[in-house]
């Protein structure tokens, strides 16, 4: 039987007693130049995990035994029942590559899919990190930008078909649900996509770690899409973002292709890089096993923290307008309203709302006038947040 204990996501707990990057003195003072801001800044939530799987982990802990663990069927069962039982996504569990991180998985797959010189289309505004992995394996990003229409973002297909038309074009980064945008990309879209990159022989890196954290459960698997979808990509997925295990959990490879498959296998055996750590496992199989409950609860939550900052903006800070997202706990919001050139924002949030947030423009430069902030918080320290950028934008010349 499903648990149905209720979790309280209102505790603020303090992050600094252990070493916290988001909250880290040091390294916002390098990053933003102050040190007494609110963080807002790094993807992960301020939320406890899941206890099913903080007991996981205690029993493991209290074992006392941390040698090699052999290979962990279970666990790869349990990946495959969650997005079958979820989102009607089936695959194999032969299917699954466990890797160290989600940004190595997608270096991997690059220099395994491409040759240096070729060209890796990214749908910006995006994940700044995709064009650092780009660069540092010597490719050349090609960008496919977004389309923003009366509050919406969507696939600018004709300049996909061009691009992807270009015979040194070799891959595509989808990131679904979209960091930073938000938006859970429907079938049609995704089906649409696939086709061209088919077409052309583009073959799709799917970057799908926010699949779980949807509002109204939009997220759709590219790979579920049709099998020819399935045969063109590897998706990376992961519970680190819709568990908050950033710190304990890997990631995971999904390629239905055997020979790509094999390839990136082969990769991962020659490095090393196949054995999962003890405590990793435990928490991963928890959170696909028993963690169920506490995820729709943290879904419930941060729809509710949605609701508040979206009636905030429009009754007290209507400058500020909200994209509506379908998924993730990051919110893209567009400050061109309050006529801040790129330098100045940046200094605003700063300065005067006292926000560590990612300005837009670290996304590309159609992210420019926009903001990414993290709403993954209790409520309370949420409410406080959005007073200090109300009494800042009431400061501003023109307010």
């Amino acid at each position: 039987m499903k648990n149905s204990a209720i979790i309280n996501f209102d505790e603020v707990i303090d992050r600094n007693e252990v070493t916290t990057l988001k909250f880290d003195g040091a390294t916002m003072s390098q990053i933003f130049g102050s040190t007494d801001l609110w963080p807002s800044w790094v993807a992960d939530m301020d939320f406890k995990a899941a206890p099913e799987i903080i007991d996981a982990l205690q029993q493991r802990l209290n074992h006392g035994v941390f040698g090699y663990e052999s290979s962990n069927d279970k666990l790869a069962d349990a990946v495959v029942k969650w997005y079958q039982q979820r989102y009607h996504w089936n695959f194999a569990a032969s299917d699954l590559i466990f890797t160290p991180r989600t940004l190595n998985s997608l270096t991997v797959l690059i220099e395994q899919f491409s040759n240096k010189g070729d060209g890796v289309i990214v749908q910006s505004p995006v994940f700044y990190d995709f064009k650092l992995i780009i660069k540092s394996t010597q490719r050349k990003l090609i960008k496919n930008s977004l389309i923003l229409s009366d509050g919406k973002y969507s696939f600018d297909f004709d300049d996909l078909e061009a691009k992807a038309a270009v015979a040194e074009t070799r891959l595509l980064i989808l990131c679904n649900p979209h960091n930073p945008v938000g938006r859970a990309w429907n079938r049609e879209e995704l089906k649409q996509l696939s086709d061209i990159c088919i077409k052309h022989q583009v073959f799709i890196i799917a970057d799908e770690i926010h699949g779980d954290l949807t509002y109204h459960n939009k997220y759709i698997p590219l790979a579920s899409v049709s099998e020819q979808a399935a045969m063109n990509s590897a998706t990376c997925i992961s519970p680190v973002k819709s568990f908050n295990l950033a710190g304990v959990a890997n990631s995971m490879i999904v390629i239905a292709d055997a020979e790509k498959k094999a390839v990136c296998s082969s990769w991962y055996n020659q490095k090393e890089l196949n054995k999962n750590n003890v405590f990793t496992n435990a928490s991963m199989l928890a959170a696909y096993d028993k963690g169920e409950n506490w995820l729709d609860q943290v879904n419930q939550y941060l729809k509710e923290n949605l609701q508040q900052l979206r009636i905030t903006l429009q009754q007290k800070i209507p400058q500020i307008k909200l994209i509506q997202p379908d998924g993730t706990f990051l919110v893209w919001l567009d400050c061109n309203d309050l006529g801040l050139d790129i330098r100045q924002l940046e200094r605003f949030f700063i300065d005067e709302a006292h926000m560590a947030i990612n300005p837009g423009h670290w996304f590309g430069r159609e992210g420019a006038g926009f903001i990414r902030m993290n709403i993954a918080c209790p409520r309370s320290v949420l409410i406080q947040a959005l007073d200090q950028l109300e009494k800042a934008v009431n400061k501003l010349p023109e307010n």
